[in-house]
């Protein structure tokens, strides 16, 4: 059965004559930016379009089952049929994109289902005690959201809250989702194991994003915020060159990008690795290079340490 993605938001419902769907795309694209644009068609499946910075990144095909559909051959073969539509836009953040995709495509894997109308917090008190990362997706009558639980009995690391007019994005608040008055319909709890392709770009930009902040936090610490800086210089030089719309300061990194694919994600992140890992060597010498890379993997969680793995992204980058 197709569904209708973030029904409760309050978004205008566009509809687009025969032969126009190119020239009401391109101009959606170019307001929307980032975020999702929801196609229904008379007689044809449904489809999510994925967008970061008006690029097309990810189309998924909802029939019996729900799936992905290479961005470009879609493009060229849904244009050519030039049929009517009714497009349904809504703006998102990147992390947005990242966890709607998730949820995309396991919202038929039913691994943990609450009965409706509960206790919502006490749910999300079972649902921290979860040993793997995983996504809640929460739906009342007028209102949604989306809640990631890091796992191993931590609070959640995001939310999205959607209601009416509503798109509230916050690194784990749960105020609006346990604030609100109706009873829920359902709320699911989709597990990161075994992965789905979303999973794995969600692990994969989180365990390249913890990697490289503990590495240049140690960095600073063993030689100063003067070299630290250089380096930081030079990963942005490199992403800016290459288009790639992420940065780093000595306090944080920004990932606004999307990738089409794990493969994809993980060839930037190797690159970039490329170029710290060569930085450090040079300063700090092999050995302990390789003890502070060591070091970083150890901390992080059993999934992104299995997602590093599983990409190669520390080998690629330094042959080790």
């Amino acid at each position: 059965m197709t569904y209708a993605l973030f029904a409760p938001a309050s978004t205008e419902q566009i509809a687009v004559p025969s032969g126009q769907f190119d020239a009401s795309l391109q101009t959606l694209r170019q307001d929307l930016q980032t975020g999702l644009i929801d196609v229904e068609t008379p007689g044809l499946p449904r489809h999510y379009l994925l967008f970061a910075r008006g690029t097309l990144v990810t189309v998924y095909r909802d029939a019996e089952q729900v799936e992905r559909v290479e961005p470009s051959a879609w493009l060229e073969s849904f244009s050519a049929a030039g049929p009517e539509a009714s497009l349904r836009p809504l703006a998102l953040t990147p992390q947005a994109v990242r966890v709607l995709k998730i949820m995309i495509e396991q919202r038929d894997d039913l691994r943990s289902v609450a009965s409706s109308g509960g206790n919502l917090e006490a749910q999300f008190t079972t649902w921290m005690e979860h040993p793997l990362p995983a996504l809640a997706h929460i739906l009342w009558p007028n209102a949604e959201a989306l809640a990631l639980f890091p796992g191993r009995g931590a609070p959640p690391r995001y939310t999205l809250f959607i209601s009416g007019d509503q798109v509230l994005h916050s690194a784990g608040s749960v105020t609006a989702i346990h604030g609100w008055k109706e009873p829920y319909a359902s709320a699911l709890l989709f597990s990161s194991e075994p992965r789905t392709l979303a999973w794995t770009e969600y692990l994969l930009h989180h365990a390249f994003s913890r990697l490289v902040s503990h590495l240049l936090q140690r960095f600073e610490e063993l030689t100063g915020r003067i070299l630290l800086n250089q380096i930081i210089q030079d990963i942005n030089f490199t992403a800016t060159a290459h288009g790639w719309n992420l940065s780093f300061n000595a306090a944080n990194f920004m990932d606004q990008s999307i990738f089409s694919s794990p493969q994809a994600a993980a060839e930037v992140y190797a690159r970039l690795l490329d170029v710290i890992f060569r930085r450090f060597e040079s300063t700090l010498g092999g050995n302990l290079l390789e003890n502070l890379v060591s070091e970083t993997i150890t901390r992080l969680a059993p999934s992104y340490r299995a997602v590093l793995n599983d990409y190669l992204l520390i080998p690629q980058a330094k042959g080790i």
